[in-house]
């Protein structure tokens, strides 16, 4: 069982958060086991340094010190669950006269070893606990001149969050426990004095974040598309409410068939920028935003089934005369497979240019464009943080509109065109995923889903078409 601790009541201002998580009732934090969290998005490399004062033995008094604090930690998990800070290092920086004066009277030489205690703080809200993290400084020799640089490592306990929201984990003052390492053959049986520092004021103290997402729970699609619907639109910016976490490197493929034509429309990946997944902290909905811009598509195909025809495609917003930009929104549902679904509807403008006909061109106008939006309802397994496949739906796929503006040589070609595309029954695909980040030099040590989608994907299919 995890051990519980007594919240106690603390406002904070700031919320950066990291988590591990299991089921615990009543309580912030606690420490035990739990099955591990899903691995999404990746782990980051989290830093604070701070300034600290600690009451040195005289004759030298309190001096200031200052303690770095690195450690590996989850970005994001879900209650339920846990995970695991890793690579947990507090390095002590102390001046030269500092570490001469643990050693025997009038040496000058050796080493220094001991242990360090550190509390990680843990807030959410007006709610806050520390959980104790025992630190170990090996055998450290001095150095010939300069500051004595320790690093102190150990193990963070597990640890048990219950509560949806944002949860941040801040530093706070190591006590020291440092002595000189003992000369071969003499026994130390006297613990070494602890030195309870403390923190400077005025710093920062945030290690790192994560978003406490709520546990899955099974449920129908219409009764949490019917809940959603009392909420904030898809495409609203974040509520008080409502905790929004960026998302980065999401990269866009998308493709379309046209059914009187036989033809597909495939487009160049695009880049999903501005985006945001938006968790709302009382109910635990979810939603994304975001805008894209897709690069124009040239595609070929047979008119009237025989005819080849060549020309250019583009996905232009409603208000393509004065932006290239196009909103995406959605919801985010959890159906009884316990997979998330994405819904979202998206209003774009069809444009056809640079047309051939036979391989003779075929001037259409800078304005041939549908006469209304082209609507697409689009739906599909979906995972902010990592790789998304959504369509439009089978049986009915989308409508393309009649064109406008189609000229050449002052005739009308629009009929013609219409006659050839515009109709029900087209479909629509959208393959996302989540770019991790790789800052390694050499590309063969970055993370699965740093150069692009994960294998067997549809996503890394199209890539692979696309390439050959």
């Amino acid at each position: 069982m995890p051990r519980r601790v007594r919240p106690r009541t603390l406002t904070v201002s700031a919320l950066a958060a990291v988590g591990l998580l299991s089921a615990v009732n009543g309580a912030l934090t606690g420490v035990g086991s739990a099955a591990p969290a899903p691995a999404v998005p990746p782990d980051t490399d989290a830093k604070a340094s701070v300034s600290v004062t600690c009451p040195f033995a005289d004759p030298l008094g309190a001096r200031k010190i200052t303690a770095e604090t690195s450690a590996t930690l989850p970005a994001q998990a879900k209650t339920g669950t846990s995970a695991t800070i890793r690579e947990f290092t507090t390095k002590l920086t102390l001046p030269r006269d500092v570490a001469l004066s643990l050693l025997p009277a009038g040496a000058t030489t050796g080493s220094l070893q001991g242990g360090v205690d550190v509390d990680l703080a843990v807030h959410q809200g007006d709610r806050a606990d520390k959980v104790p993290v025992p630190l170990t400084v090996p055998a450290t020799p001095l150095p010939e001149t300069g500051d004595v640089t320790l690093a102190a490592t150990g193990a963070v306990p597990e640890i048990a969050l219950n509560t949806v929201g944002a949860v941040t984990f801040d530093v706070t003052a190591p006590t020291l426990s440092l002595a000189a390492v003992p000369a071969p053959g003499v026994i130390t049986t006297e613990p070494a004095p602890k030195i309870a520092c403390t923190v400077d004021p005025e710093q920062e103290t945030a290690l790192g974040k994560v978003l406490v997402l709520p546990p899955v729970t099974p449920g129908t699609k219409d009764k949490q598309q019917e809940a959603l619907a009392d909420g904030p639109a898809p495409g609203d910016p974040p509520t008080e409410d409502e905790f929004g976490v960026p998302l980065s490197l999401v990269t866009i493929l998308a493709k379309s068939t046209v059914k009187k034509l036989g033809a597909t429309v495939t487009s160049d990946p695009a880049f999903l920028f501005n985006g945001l997944f938006i968790l709302n902290l009382v109910t635990g909905d979810s939603r994304v935003t975001g805008s894209t811009t897709f690069n124009p598509a040239t595609t070929t195909f047979l008119g009237f089934g025989f005819v080849p025809v060549t020309a250019t495609v583009e996905f232009l917003p409603v208000d393509y005369r004065d932006s290239k930009v196009i909103e995406i929104a959605g919801n985010i549902t959890t159906h009884a497979d316990d997979q998330t679904y994405l819904d979202t509807t998206l209003q774009v403008m069809a444009r056809l240019s640079n047309a051939k006909v036979n391989g003779v061109p075929l001037d259409v106008g800078p304005d041939c464009v549908t006469k209304k939006a082209v609507e697409l309802s689009l739906n599909g397994p979906y995972e902010a943080f990592g790789v998304g496949h959504i369509r439009t739906d089978e049986d009915k796929g989308f409508e393309l509109p009649e064109f406008t503006g189609c000229t050449a040589g002052g005739q009308d070609l629009a009929p013609l065109l219409n006659g050839m595309s515009s109709g029900p029954g087209n479909q629509a695909f959208v393959d996302t995923y989540n770019l991790i980040v790789c800052t390694e030099p050499d590309d063969t040590q970055c993370p699965d889903g740093s150069n692009g989608p994960p294998e067997g994907s549809a996503a890394a299919k199209k890539a692979v078409k696309k390439t050959n």
